[in-house]
């Protein structure tokens, strides 16, 4: 069945989208009914951004709370630390005090009794406290006082008291002797401010039950908080001392405020020294300040995430809601292309970059009678191509490489394909190129539709049109004989009868000359008349001229190979042209020449065809019928050689009438011969050496071409 061009034009669409729909073939995605509710239902959604919520809110307290555990820990630590090293410190004070008590009971009451041992005693104290200091760098002096306060004795030795020691009539220094020999015990005065903070423990000197003098050890705090504080302590904390109004001390930098301590949560205080010395030691872990900015920061970080990821999940929802209706309309209209290209009866195939298959509908499977999977992948040559040994193989083959080339004609081109019963198909095949999204080369496109039925009728309808001609031919000759039967009655019995009358005057006494002159007068006219109508009616039968014109002898070739294409292709039979020149130039009538080529190579092709069923199996593949045309001197033989059945009777060959075909008539060689010769030419037949007839024509060439030439020859 024939396919209009209306379905041709829609194969020829639906070119663009066979890739696509070859991919999807091999297996679309579509989203399962869970997805496309979650997907189309706002509540799991929210139902996600509670739950973020939710954790953001849950790691955010937890973070909180390790950050409030670590801040404990630290403090637990820092106090720990800051008790260790007030015991530390409280224990090297209170033994230097000890120390001291138990010299003090050594010294003499006065310089004035026993000047001997006295001194030796002084001596040997202040050997004593010199070892001391040199273990204790806090210690700046020990000095010996009487109980008036006059210095006896005591370390380093000086004249003039140094200045960064407090005098000794320093008012503080005097209340601490005081309290000292008041309660009998050791006593520390309160800090003295100088270079450094100065401390003085004043320890009571007693003999024999009477107090006789006192001892002063003064202690710089800040060479004792240096000393006795270790190295891990001072990486961990900031450590100053202050008095009883908070004011710093120690170190003298001040880059500590003590009158803000309270507002920092993480600085420790601890009361150093002995009761109502009014003295404490405050510590604070480094950088204190920059945890809670990092903390706030990451407050504000995880707040922001948070709400980040919200705004992420409801473009999320957004995109994957277009993505979904986007793939849904996609599979919607692919499965309508689809169904359209489904319901075509043009076979489709879709070639890749390489040439590969890599679709086939199920239009072209049926055709071929080939399954999909045999088809997809396969490169050339290809299952339905007959082998290339044929004509058929090498013409799929050309139009092969011709649509790789981008040679693709409109009207497509006629093939013959191998059916998978070894039928060959005649189909018409249609290409253009495949491109990508980016407009790319990506591979070809052909639509194929089976022509055998058309093409057959197309030969039945050639066949038909060749027995009408020869019925036409028949009536027309029929006609022709009738209507000189007919017409030509008339005149000659007016002939007949002119001819009688003048015999009658001619025998008449006097003989009538004048009336004879009048019937040989009418006898000429029906004579013409006669010969008119001879005329009319040979031109009625021809319809033609027979005016010779200038023609090149190759070109007459074109018109009778068409028309004997169908009986070639019917017959299997193949015609095989030699030309010595491709230009001979003849003056002849066109068609009469064209009619006799026809009829020559007609008979060679029937002749070899009845020779193929003659030696049925056959022996070998039958020959092709060959067509010479050649020059010999200032003519052009043509010669028609097969290998048929031969000559069966050489004399009757060229007689009107005589045929050796069951349905022939006779006339086709005999008419052929009077044109050749009406052309001034010669035909005459000859057998084939190895069987079979070769028929052949002389015809004069033209007098240009010949002298052209003869001058190219010279």
């Amino acid at each position: 069945m024939m396919l209009d061009y209306t379905e041709r034009r829609l194969t020829l669409a639906s070119a663009d989208i066979v890739l696509v729909l070859a991919k999807i073939d091999k297996g679309m995605w579509l989203m399962p009914k869970a997805t496309d509710y979650f997907l189309r239902n706002r509540w799991p959604w929210l139902s996600a951004s509670i739950l973020l919520t939710g954790l953001l809110f849950v790691s955010t307290t937890l973070g909180w709370y390790w950050y409030t555990e670590q801040r404990a820990a630290a403090a637990r630590q820092l106090s720990l630390d800051l008790l260790w090293l007030e015991q530390s410190i409280a224990e090297s004070l209170q033994g230097n005090k000890n120390i001291l008590a138990n010299w003090a009971n050594d010294l003499p009451a006065s310089a004035a009794s026993k000047p001997a041992s006295t001194a030796k005693a002084l001596e040997e104290f202040s050997s004593r406290i010199a070892g001391m200091m040199k273990e204790n760098p806090a210690l700046l002096s020990i000095d010996y006082l009487d109980k008036d306060g006059a210095r006896l004795a005591g370390f380093p030795a000086y004249t003039e008291r140094p200045e960064r020691l407090p005098p000794l009539s320093d008012p503080l220094i005097g209340n601490a002797i005081r309290h000292s020999r008041d309660l009998d015990l050791s006593v520390y005065s309160q800090v003295i401010e100088q270079y450094a903070p100065l401390w003085v423990l004043v320890v009571p000197v007693k003999n024999e039950d009477e107090r006789t003098g006192s001892l002063l050890a003064t202690y710089d705090l800040d060479q004792l908080l240096s000393q006795k504080v270790p190295w891990w302590f001072v990486q961990r904390y900031d450590l100053s001392l202050l008095d009883r109004d908070n004011k710093q001390l120690s170190p003298r930098d001040g880059s500590q405020d003590g009158g803000n301590s309270d507002t920092y949560t993480d600085i420790y205080k601890l009361a150093f020294g002995p009761m109502n010395s009014g003295l404490s030691l405050r510590a604070s872990p480094h950088h204190r300040g920059q945890s809670k900015t990092l903390l706030a920061w990451l407050a504000v970080a995880v707040v922001l995430l948070g709400l980040l990821v919200i705004f992420l999940l409801r473009i999320l929802q957004r995109w994957l809601r277009e993505r979904q209706a986007v793939q849904h309309a996609l599979a919607k209209e692919l499965r309508f292309r689809e169904a359209m290209e489904h319901s075509l009866a043009t076979g489709l195939l879709a070639f890749d970059a390489k040439a590969s298959i890599i679709y086939a509908n199920p239009a072209l499977c049926k055709l071929l009678g080939l399954a999909q999977q045999s088809l997809l992948g396969c490169s050339a040559p290809y299952p339905f191509w007959p082998s290339l040994q044929t004509d058929s193989g090498v013409q799929c083959e050309q139009a092969h490489l011709a649509m790789l080339n981008g040679d693709n004609p409109a009207n497509g081109r006629n093939l013959h394909f191998l059916h998978a019963n070894g039928s060959l198909l005649s189909v018409r095949l249609f290409a253009s190129p495949l491109v990508d999204g980016d407009g790319h080369p990506s591979g070809w496109m052909a639509s194929l539709y089976d022509i055998t039925a058309e093409q057959l009728a197309a030969n039945m309808a050639r066949e038909r049109d060749e027995l009408l001609q020869r019925s036409s031919r028949l009536a027309s000759l029929a006609e022709f004989a009738s209507g000189i039967a007919h017409e030509l009655n008339q005149p000659l019995a007016a002939i007949a009868n002119y001819s009688a009358a003048a015999d009658c005057f001619l025998d008449s006494e006097p003989p009538a000359k004048h009336k004879v002159q009048e019937a040989v007068r009418r006898i000429g006219e029906e004579s013409r008349r006669a010969g008119q109508i001879v005329h009319s009616m040979r031109s009625f039968i021809q319809r033609r001229s027979n005016s010779h014109t200038r023609h090149n002898l190759c070109d007459l070739l074109s018109e009778p190979m068409a028309l004997l294409e169908p009986l070639l292709q019917r017959n299997q039979s193949k015609i095989s042209i030699q030309l010595s020149e491709t230009s001979i130039l003849i003056e002849c009538d066109a068609v009469m020449l064209e009619q006799v080529l026809f009829n020559l190579l007609r008979n060679a092709i029937e002749a070899v065809a009845v020779q193929a069923l003659a030696t049925l199996p056959p022996a070998q593949p039958a020959q092709p019928i060959l067509l010479r045309i050649e020059r010999e001197l200032g003519n052009v033989i043509v010669s028609v050689i097969d290998h048929g059945p031969g000559i069966a009777d050489a004399d009757k060959l060229f007689q009107a009438f005589y045929t050796t075909k069951t349905e022939g008539m006779g006339l086709g060689l005999a008419i052929c011969r009077t044109v050749i010769e009406s052309h001034g030419g010669r035909l005459w037949a000859e057998p084939t050496p190895g069987g079979g007839a070769s028929f052949k024509f002389r015809l004069a060439i033209s007098t240009a071409d010949f002298d052209e030439k003869c001058e190219q020859e010279n």
